[in-house]
């Protein structure tokens, strides 16, 4: 595989249909494929559109992963995530998830999965925000201050976050099956069409994609009673990745049946 460009995004298919950058001020259209507001680390609401690579870096936040990498092997086996009509066999509900730590964590009959957001599957979005050309931390920019520029730019490990998130997906959907799962349970904005999903899939060279991805990727489904117990041990100890979903799901099992669109409690 080619060397590729940290400033070229993965895919060249546009998805949208009117996709964003069309017409008018790209920015502007750009910043319509973002969510409404997200949540700063404070607390507060923010408007997504006035703060963008907060609420990208929120969007793709795997801070809590990325703490226990070394461990989480025990977790998951290096393996890419099984397609969602397999999901289905193994008696898993969906849950969604907007949370990118918790997409591809399962407990018993659940499954909980991020949808795609409408950002990554726009080319004009990862030059404009997921590129390193203008930051001068590009490894095709030779300016004498690249190795600062490299340290302090967030932008290559955003992106190999969202290059490993559609890899998890081009995984999960592999079937036109497993596509029309993921239309039902609002995983995928409406615009896609199965001809198109196939073309992104074959232009993300999902055979070489390892070395491009978060680390966090290379494992695919993480168990989560696996990660309490790495996180109980190794980062708060008594409190777990998720100890408040275990306990109430221990105490009132039938409280909440799973159905694709049930909130998430947060993390403890």
């Amino acid at each position: 595989m080619a060397t590729v460009k940290s400033s070229a995004p993965p895919f060249s298919i546009r998805l949208l249909g009117q996709h964003a950058a069309a017409s008018g001020d790209e920015r502007d259209q750009l910043l319509t494929l973002l969510p409404a507001s997200y949540r700063k680390e404070s607390g507060d609401l923010a408007a997504a559109g006035q703060h963008v690579t907060a609420c990208v870096e929120e969007e793709l936040d795997l801070r809590r992963l990325t703490s226990i990498q070394g461990w989480l092997w025990v977790a998951g086996m290096p393996l890419p995530p099984r397609a969602l009509h397999h999901q289905l066999l193994l008696g898993r509900e969906i849950f969604v998830t907007e949370q990118m730590d918790m997409h591809l964590v399962w407990t018993t009959g659940r499954m909980f999965l991020k949808p795609v957001p409408r950002f990554l599957l726009e080319p004009a979005f990862w030059v404009r925000y997921l590129a390193c050309e203008e930051c001068g931390c590009s490894p095709d920019t030779n300016t004498a201050n690249h190795a600062i520029a490299r340290t302090e730019c967030r932008r290559p490990r955003l992106r190999q976050r969202a290059l490993g998130f559609l890899y998890s997906y081009a995984a999960l959907l592999s079937h036109e099956s497993d596509f029309r799962i993921a239309q039902e349970k609002h995983l995928l904005p409406t615009d896609i069409t199965w001809c198109g999903w196939r073309i992104l899939v074959e232009q993300l060279d999902t055979e070489h994609i390892y070395p491009h991805i978060d680390r966090r990727f290379i494992h695919g489904e993480l168990r989560l009673s696996r990660l309490n117990k790495i996180y109980a041990l190794s980062r708060t100890p008594m409190r777990g990745y998720m100890a408040r979903w275990d306990r109430v799901h221990r105490h009132c099992p039938d409280c909440h049946a799973g159905r694709a669109g049930d909130g998430v409690p947060r993390p403890q």
